[in-house]
């Protein structure tokens, strides 16, 4: 603490006294040690800003970020923040609804394809949209965000069009898979490092609205999907979505921009993030909760016929997943900026792991427990999804935003590529009983390592009360 308050006085002006004020008037020595006091008790409330030391590098602030700097609300943020949920709705959204894809295909055009094989097509979809971002991220950081969300909203309609014309399966697997994913990187990208231009002290709620347009794209996608595949057939079905999408993602291009000035990148990848070891662990925790979160996404519509279900009853329970996800991103940010976004996030995993646990494994076949699983679990999952970036943020400095955000879901990407495939090959051979136990196991391990996090962004001292 003394170390820090050094610190935090080299950072306040020295102003030296006039010999001829008068007392009464010279208050410059005392405003300057209020300041002090005040400064080292929000460092203490708030873990975001904290002092850093990294090798070879004196103390210093992580970020510059003060809340005097950031508008935390007026119109042009919440303009940001609506473009942001805009385009998190066509590139999420669609992420969130490749169960009901997947289950049509396997019915249909791939037939003869097994659900682990149907999965590797839309597990590369999630692949390549994360893995991309940390190329994306730097351009982000120096050229802004204009070019990159126009051509992501173009490659997206355009992948869209060409899906709806395949027949075999290495067309759905490069027009969805591959192309789909670009856009969705180049989309997705931009939609998550423009909002934390403009909050800092209401980042959580901020981020958490945003990510609420992908659960609205998870409720309003299925629905068009199932009405369209049974009354217009599946090319007008894609179609229809394709100009939905672009609709949707021109919109949000408009909307979005930075506020802070460019910054160079020097590396794609900037692997001295990881010597952070609060970046470390919460990257490690991302990664574990996407590998869960895409595993029963994707595979959900599947499980739910396996276990003797129709598939109008898996969009339904897959829908009301969605709209309870929705709510859970936006009410979650709000929590967690008020009690610590890294404590709320630890919560709402622990509460995931007891649903999955008390309702999915024991009443699986059950419909009316599938229902209460479906509305508690994506109240839960919602939450913690829009949590992981939010955190990652809160120990990032601000024009390295997109660099990390790139860095850590590049490395979240090989999680979602296994994902699908893993949970479905699980489902076929070992059945959903040994499913649900997999997936909650992840969940446990998940738990654990965002303890370690926590214990890091406290500098390994366990403070159960503090805001983290």
């Amino acid at each position: 603490m003394e170390l820090e308050q050094t610190e935090l006085r080299k950072s306040i002006p020295h102003v030296v006294p006039d010999e001829n004020a008068s007392p009464a008037g010279n208050a410059t020595d005392m405003e300057r040690n209020e300041l002090l006091v005040e400064l080292t008790n929000i460092q203490q409330q708030d873990r975001s800003i904290r002092l850093h030391s990294t090798p070879g590098s004196p103390v210093e602030l992580l970020s510059s970020d003060t809340t005097e700097t950031f508008p935390d609300g007026g119109l042009r943020s919440w303009l940001v923040v609506m473009g942001s949920f805009l385009l998190l709705m066509g590139s999420y959204g669609l992420m969130n609804s490749i169960g009901v894809i997947q289950s049509y295909l396997e019915t249909h055009q791939l037939a003869a394809y097994s659900t682990t094989a149907v999965g590797w097509i839309f597990s590369v979809f999630v692949f390549v949209a994360l893995l991309l971002g940390v190329f994306i991220g730097p351009l982000f950081d120096s050229h802004g965000p204009k070019m990159l969300v126009y051509a992501g909203s173009v490659i997206t309609v355009l992948s869209l069009f060409l899906f709806a014309e395949c027949t075999k399966y290495w067309h759905f697997f490069l027009c969805f898979g591959v192309l789909g994913g670009i856009g969705a990187a180049l989309v997705s990208t931009v939609a998550m490092s423009c909002v934390p231009h403009w909050f800092h002290v209401r980042a959580g709620m901020a981020i958490g609205t945003a990510l609420a347009g992908a659960g609205l794209g998870g409720v309003v996608f299925p629905f068009l999907m199932r009405a369209g595949f049974a009354n217009v057939g599946f090319k007008w079905t894609i179609r229809i979505l394709a100009f939905v999408v672009g609709v949707i993602c021109a919109a949000g291009s408009f909307m979005v921009r930075t506020r802070l000035p460019n910054s160079l990148s020097k590396a794609v990848v900037n692997l001295k993030c990881f010597k952070d070891m609060r970046f470390t662990w919460l990257s490690a925790g991302a990664w574990f909760l996407e590998f869960e979160f895409f595993s029963l996404m994707g595979l959900y519509p599947t499980f739910v016929v396996s276990q003797g279900f129709s598939s109008d009853t898996s969009v339904y329970l897959l829908v009301v997943l969605n709209i309870s996800s929705l709510f859970g991103r936006l009410i979650a940010g709000r929590i967690a900026d008020r009690y610590g976004r890294l404590n709320t996030l630890m919560l709402i995993v622990a509460m995931a792991i007891l649903f999955i646990f008390s309702i999915l494994y024991p009443f699986g076949h059950s419909l009316p427990a599938l229902y209460v699983f479906s509305s508690l679990y994506g109240l839960a999952s919602g939450s913690f999804i829009s949590l992981a970036p939010v955190c990652i943020r809160q120990i990032s400095d601000t024009k390295e935003i997109g660099l990390r955000f790139g860095t850590c879901y590049a490395l979240v990407s090989f999680a979602t590529l296994i994902s699908i495939p893993v949970a479905g090959e699980m489902l076929g051979k070992a059945g959903s009983k040994a499913l649900v136990v997999w997936l909650g196991g992840i969940l446990v391990l998940t738990l654990g390592i965002l303890l370690m996090a926590r214990w890091t962004c406290l500098e390994y001292q366990w403070k159960w009360r503090m805001k983290v």
